[in-house]
């Protein structure tokens, strides 16, 4: 089974955050979704916290495209949420919603709940899950658990608020480790105005951008794989026909996942396809 994937990196429309959380986005959104199911994708993910609110008419727009749909909603109310990754069917029905686990300090200051735990979610395109931003980027916690839990495509929906250029090193080291398809998405660069005590403030320089989509080859034992890196598009030692990375403006990844493909995949360094762990598995290097 192969399955079109659309990483959206999104731009916000809204000059605010206030804006976002009142919905600046969500028309915005409905129309990036549109762009990619006419594009032929098949489950299109959004950045973290895009576009914030708005499920409804996500539900919408999933059941008029026929296309899952992997967004950044808040779950809860202004002064208590949870920042999840919410999965829409085609049918427009909420499949599963994966809480961020290790929020940042401001998050929580602005009412963030950390969530606890990660799950795999089955559909009709394979086994999703997701890992948003920080838990992917700083903490294995999660990452593990989908891996160990059969997992086929891992999403990485992001919102780096600075070194946005640090981000594509970060997606590609987790995918190189654990052999999985990662749709890492971030914003576009951005620099949204906040509120307090009545007055407006800018508290990061506009930064984000560089959405990266990595997908191990098709090959089914560590011989295939040698086979790939000689002969490869670009040669052995490009990305070219590996990753793809975006810049800092909005736009849209394309990537095609063979599921079948992705379940025999062996790992780029050990003998199974087993996750490694200490002992588990002879590291090779003579490739």
């Amino acid at each position: 089974m192969k399955v079109k994937v659309a990483a959206i990196q999104a731009r916000p429309e809204s000059v605010e955050v206030d804006d976002m959380w009142g919905g600046g986005d969500v028309a915005h959104a409905c129309r990036l979704l549109e762009t990619a199911a006419q594009a032929g994708a098949q489950c299109a993910c959004f950045p973290e916290l895009y576009p914030r609110v708005g499920e409804d008419e996500l539900r919408r727009a999933a059941q008029r495209l026929g296309i899952h749909v992997v967004a950044g909603l808040i779950d809860g109310t202004r002064e208590r949420w949870y920042n999840t990754g919410t999965i829409i069917g085609p049918d427009g029905e909420i499949i599963g919603r994966q809480r961020k686990n290790f929020p940042t300090q401001g998050e929580i200051d602005g009412g963030v709940i950390p969530g606890r735990g990660s799950q795999v979610f089955e559909t009709a395109i394979g086994r999703m899950g997701i890992v948003i931003c920080s838990d992917f980027a700083f903490f294995t916690d999660g990452v593990r658990a989908l891996v160990d839990g059969g997992v086929d495509i891992i999403f990485n929906p992001s919102w780096w608020f600075a070194l946005g250029a640090a981000y594509p090193g970060t997606v590609i080291g987790r995918h190189m480790e654990y052999g999985r398809p990662v749709i890492g998405v971030d914003i576009a660069a951005c620099a949204l105005l906040f509120r307090k005590d009545g007055q407006v403030v800018q508290r990061f320089p506009r930064a984000g951008g560089y959405t990266t989509v990595c997908v191990p080859p098709a090959i089914g034992d560590l011989a295939g794989l040698a086979q790939w890196f000689r002969t490869k598009p670009g040669g052995i030692n490009t990305n070219e026909g590996f990753i793809q990375t975006l810049g800092e403006d909005e736009g849209i990844v394309y990537a095609d996942v063979d599921i079948d493909a992705v379940r025999r995949f062996p790992g780029y360094f050990y003998r199974t396809a087993e996750r490694a762990r200490p002992g588990a598995a002879t590291l090779r290097g003579d490739a």
